[in-house]
């Protein structure tokens, strides 16, 4: 049973859609309110899963209403309803909506949305993730790229390509721009993975603005231990994602694996905001015990950073390709029908960087056996040269069995 929560200050524009939800998912509970007021008081008084909220009206402000919801009811799914992006509503709902929806709505793709995120919350139903994901205001991008990015974009021969390279240099603004653009209000048929191609969808002002919005958040709530973790964090995934699309170079999910390797290590981001002491304890503990960090965080968080960012790029709607690659970076084994070469190229990325980062590693103890003795995984490392000692790791996939 899923229980969805329908606002809109008209409403004429809330019965057609309460009446086709009814039709089309009868076994869901779907209740309607008129005014901020009325839709917090039901909020009060029952569980819901999700709110869909039109962006504002001069009766009903949404972006903050769905702020209230996200501080008094953080496991609620929160989507938004509007006509265009180029108004001050929009901008102020960015931070605190997991997807954005045109209106008028259309009901097959709100169903689809809603059963979605729901579907990814019951899979990843831990409490602990849940409660890091709901109390995350923003993830900050810097003010150095909103200033980079105001320089490029006003000049005269402002290239896609040079904004994509100023928005790849920053996780947080590439993650908000791939929300955007895969969310129902811009989709246009196959999902948006290239960080390049939903700049194209987006525009270069709606890029300059989002930039804008993450950096005014940006300052709310992050510490300056947390500030410096976060750059250390960027640092590395941008190498990752480098190393991770020159190994695929020829291949057109060059891109692909580009964006997702800068999106892998997104959880732990919201581990360092959401609790920076913690997250400091468990670099330490890591470190002592000479253990990987993602094998640590249960410990110290009671969930690891590639659930917890598979579950935040899932409510922003992200394509499931990329929530894959995020969920199961150190274990790709778990993947069945993903593109091999891909995944191949984000874990060895992933594993050559994390290997050297932080102490000497051999490359061996951070690869996933299983995965490596694909044969289509063999070739392709292969023909990245990176050769590895068979009978060590038929002795480590023995071990881990």
């Amino acid at each position: 049973m899923r229980r969805i929560l329908l606002v809109d200050a008209a409403s004429a524009a809330l019965a057609p859609l309460q009446q086709g939800l009814r039709q089309l998912r009868p076994q869901w509970d779907t209740m309607a309110a008129n005014s901020a007021a009325a839709a917090l008081s039901l909020l009060a008084q029952d569980r819901f899963d999700a709110i869909v909220s039109d962006i504002g009206s001069p009766a009903l402000d949404g972006p903050q209403l769905l702020a209230q919801v996200r501080d008094r009811h953080p496991n609620v799914v929160r989507l938004c309803l509007s006509e265009n992006t180029d108004d001050d509503a929009f901008l102020r709902a960015v931070p605190v909506t997991h997807q954005f929806l045109g209106k008028p709505c259309n009901v097959d793709n709100l169903c689809e949305v809603l059963e979605r995120i729901c579907s990814l919350r019951d899979i990843l139903r831990h409490p602990a993730i849940h409660e890091l994901i709901g109390n995350l205001k923003s993830l900050p991008a810097t003010a150095h790229t909103f200033q980079a990015l105001s320089e490029a974009i006003a000049r005269p021969n402002a290239h896609v390509a040079d904004i994509t390279q100023i928005v790849s240099s920053d996780t947080a603004l590439s993650v908000k721009v791939l929300q955007l653009t895969n969310s129902a209000f811009y989709r246009r048929g196959a999902p948006v993975t290239s960080i390049q191609a939903a700049i194209s969808y987006a525009g270069l002002e709606m890029i300059k603005s989002l930039a804008l919005s993450a950096c005014v958040f940006s300052a709310l709530d992050a510490s300056p231990v947390a500030v410096k973790r976060l750059q250390d964090l960027q640092g590395r995934s941008l190498r990752k994602a480098h190393f991770a699309r020159m190994l695929l170079r020829e291949s057109r999910h060059a891109d692909e694996a580009f964006t997702a390797a800068l999106l892998l290590d997104i959880g732990q981001a919201v581990l360092a905001l959401s609790a920076p002491d913690k997250f400091e304890q468990m670099i330490e503990l890591a470190q002592a015990s000479g253990r990987a960090w993602h094998e640590v965080e249960p410990e110290v968080f009671g969930a690891a950073h590639p659930e917890v960012g598979a579950y935040l790029l899932g409510l922003w709607g992200l394509p499931l390709d990329l929530i894959e690659a995020v969920a199961y970076h150190h274990t790709p084994s778990r993947v069945q029908h993903a593109h091999t070469g891909m995944l191949a190229a984000v874990h060895v990325a992933d594993a050559v960087v994390d290997a050297t980062a932080d102490r000497p590693a051999k490359l061996l103890d951070r690869l996933d056996a299983s995965f490596i003795a694909r044969t289509g995984v063999s070739r392709c490392l292969t023909a990245w040269n990176i050769h590895l000692d068979a009978d060590a790791l038929q002795a480590q996939r023995l071990g881990t069995r």
